[in-house]
């Protein structure tokens, strides 16, 4: 009996250090910096925002961002979500289930993406004619 418990536990702990190695996107990223850049003009939107979170588990991400302009927190928070993929390589797809902006839900946006070690995300992609980078970094 005592085999058998030591043999599921370790089983189920295997099991669960494959679920993460298989997918290292799931858990809590804090957005670092942010780009829009389109045909005539680049905004760094980055250091002009609050804070903003991305949030993944093994199939659906959700983010939200606080306001703040001037120091001053506004009313307005910034959030979405819905299902993605990862080929767990370079190819992160977002099916946008929900947003703030209406016009977003149904969109389907492809990122060339990658991770630096552990710690830092980088994904690049297309809204229409803009230009979308940006960097997350876990948070521990």
């Amino acid at each position: 009996m005592r085999v058998t418990t030591v043999l599921v536990l370790s089983l189920l702990i295997s099991t669960t250090v494959l679920a993460q190695q298989a997918n290292p996107l799931v858990g809590t990223w804090e957005m670092v910096s942010q780009r829009q850049i389109y045909p005539d003009t680049t905004l760094d939107r980055g250091r002009f925002l609050g804070p903003s979170y991305k949030i993944l588990n093994e199939t659906h991400f959700a983010f939200g961002r606080q306001t703040i302009v001037g120091g001053v927190v506004e009313d307005d928070v910034y959030a979405g979500g819905g299902r993605y993929e990862y080929d767990g390589a370079s190819k992160y797809v977002e099916y946008v289930e929900y947003h703030e902006s209406a016009p977003t839900v149904g969109l389907t946006i492809e990122f060339h993406c990658r991770l630096e070690g552990d710690s830092l995300w980088y994904h690049t992609g297309q809204i229409g004619n803009m230009r979308l980078e940006e960097v997350w970094r876990r948070v521990k």
